[in-house]
């Protein structure tokens, strides 16, 4: 899955698109899978056995490979998933389950703490209508 940029609202910034520019990130399957499971519990032992690698090894080649902690690059994905989520009228509830971010107000903190701006009030501003 290849991205393209963002639309004007939208942050360029991706954990995804920076790992596709390094292009020979030995994660590119992972990191694919990754998006396509964010609703499931994804911690580092699950992630370690998914890739073939200790914890500890596999921990220190994702950073080195991505330049983000595991837990870190996950977040970023849910976080942003869940932006595109909101902007197409999703309810909080809706969105935290989707992206995997338990409980909601755990999810509006994370958001509020990434994005300056609660998830209620993005969505909002950012509604896209079908």
């Amino acid at each position: 899955m290849l991205y393209a940029r963002r639309p004007g609202h939208q942050s360029q910034f991706s954990p995804v698109l920076s790992a596709q520019a390094r292009g020979d990130s030995p994660f590119a399957d992972l990191i694919g899978w990754i998006q396509a499971n964010l609703h499931a519990p994804l911690d580092v032992p699950a992630l370690a056995a998914r890739a073939g690698l200790t914890e500890r090894s596999f921990h220190r080649k994702f950073t080195a490979a991505t330049g983000q902690s595991p837990a870190h690059f996950v977040e970023a994905l849910r976080l942003d998933a869940a932006r595109m989520l909101l902007s197409r009228g999703l309810s909080l509830k809706q969105v935290s389950a989707q992206v995997g971010l338990f409980p909601t107000a755990r999810f509006s903190r994370l958001f509020q703490r990434r994005f300056g701006i609660t998830p209620g009030t993005y969505g909002e501003m950012h509604r896209v209508e079908a």
